[in-house]
């Protein structure tokens, strides 16, 4: 380009760009993660808050420095988190639904300096992780970002949210990020094939007919 070598020997060449399935939970194992009967106090924290990562799409660093400043009443009465993701540092805005909003009432005020949850080391959580899975007989691998691609595909995507709110949750600043989680789950399908039953049935040229 500054015109140091006569040709660019790399004119044309282009890196194929690949992309790693992305794993997540599904609403089976995450129900099961959310009424497993745990040992411990400690286990019983990592389990909440992953679930919480679950519902809000939180990285573990956004979690960890997640304050009470964060969460914002607004006209709706509804409480939000109100965060600037930490990779992206795009602003983003996520409702506190039922399941997290009493995660976050159980652990209220048990944070050091104004954070919310009394959050362990992320080396720590790993391995807590791993025993939470063994006793729901989960086999697959499971790692804390995989409760942020569950957030995108069974919370969201599977049931209905558009794939551009979805990429607004999760701060992305490219809804061509957000199209990797947009695998459709069985449960999905499920759903939408019972929907498509119920209004073909509801039509009268195709109620009751024999072939």
């Amino acid at each position: 380009k500054n015109g140091w070598i006569p040709f660019d020997p790399f004119d044309g060449f282009r890196v194929p760009v690949t992309y790693r399935e992305r794993r997540f939970l599904s609403e089976k194992e995450l129900q099961a993660v959310i009424d497993v009967k745990l040992p411990c106090y400690k286990t019983g924290i990592v389990r909440d808050i992953f679930v919480f990562c679950c519902f809000t799409g939180l990285s573990y660093c956004e979690l960890y420095n997640l304050s009470d400043d964060n969460i914002r009443t607004y006209f709706d009465d509804h409480e939000w988190i109100h965060i600037s993701r930490q990779k992206t540092t795009v602003l983003s805005e996520v409702q506190l639904l039922d399941i997290p909003k009493m995660i976050y009432e159980k652990y209220k005020g048990m944070g050091e300096g104004g954070k919310v949850f009394p959050v362990p080391k992320y080396s720590a959580i790993l391995g807590t992780i791993k025993k939470i899975m063994k006793l729901c007989g989960i086999e697959k691998e499971v790692t804390w970002h995989i409760g942020r691609h569950t957030m995108a595909t069974t919370v969201c995507l599977s049931n209905n949210v558009p794939i551009e709110t979805v990429s607004s949750i999760l701060g992305h600043k490219n809804i061509r990020t957000t199209q990797i989680y947009a695998k459709i789950t069985k449960e999905k399908v499920k759903k939408d094939m019972t929907a498509l039953a119920a209004q073909l049935n509801a039509i009268e040229e195709f109620a009751g007919v024999a072939i």
